[in-house]
């Protein structure tokens, strides 16, 4: 949503909405062009255009994953991964999203777990320096929440969090999914179409305010919409 939108034209429809809160997508060409590649002055001006506004970065959606078996895309993710909190860090966001991802054939479960986790560590590591969150997002083929948490149960970084991804996957036992994360979860969480009925959306309400949750709510939906004039 909103991946034709420059970053004038984002926050005027935000505010026309009354949504104050954004996670900018990396590595799409979205408009907004909150890329790696930008430059100190550039960063600034992202940073200086929502402080000027009501609307809050809340965070970088990378799609930066750590479950690859070969050494240098595994390499190549952790210091991509880098480079996000650091841009998070200069835009004015409070952390960014990176994915498990999958296993791979000939490679035990196990070994993936242990991987992601060690890379986990690393970025988390650095992205306690900016003050960032990494936030690990349920998603993938070794995202379901059981499988998180064995992830998380060999992180040590602190600034690591897990993000929930309202995934239908794990909608049949959802409380006792949901409570094998909830100490760790961070920030933010994404949603999507909140009248699907094959995802508890009212419970995963409800053991957030049990729990005294108090992050973003995200909506990431694929529906096209218009786009507003930026007066």
């Amino acid at each position: 949503m909103g991946k034709d939108w420059d970053i004038p034209t984002l926050l005027a429809n935000l505010q026309k909405a009354q949504v104050f809160g954004a996670e900018l997508r990396t590595s799409q060409s979205y408009a907004h062009g909150v890329e790696l590649e930008l430059n100190p002055d550039q960063r600034r001006e992202v940073r200086k255009r929502f402080a000027g506004s009501p609307v809050t970065l809340v965070g970088i959606a990378s799609g930066e994953r750590f479950d690859s078996p070969d050494a240098a895309a595994l390499k190549a993710a952790i210091e991509n991964a880098k480079g996000y909190v650091k841009l998070s860090h200069d835009t004015g966001a409070s952390g960014v999203r990176v994915f498990p991802n999958q296993f791979h054939p000939g490679v035990p479960q196990e070994k993936t777990i242990e991987q992601i986790a060690r890379a986990l560590d690393q970025v988390g590591a650095y992205a306690a320096d900016y003050g960032q969150e990494v936030r690990l997002e349920a998603h993938g083929g070794a995202g379901e929440l059981p499988t998180v948490r064995a992830i998380m149960d060999q992180v040590t970084a602190p600034a690591v969090r897990v993000k929930l991804n309202s995934d239908q996957r794990d909608a049949a036992d959802f409380e006792r999914r949901f409570n094998l994360v909830k100490d760790r979860l961070g920030h933010t969480l994404h949603l999507h179409n909140l009248n699907d009925p094959k995802f508890p959306y009212q419970l995963q309400t409800d053991l957030l305010v049990r729990i005294g949750w108090d992050g973003w709510a995200l909506l990431e939906a694929s529906d096209k919409v218009p786009t507003a004039s930026r007066g």
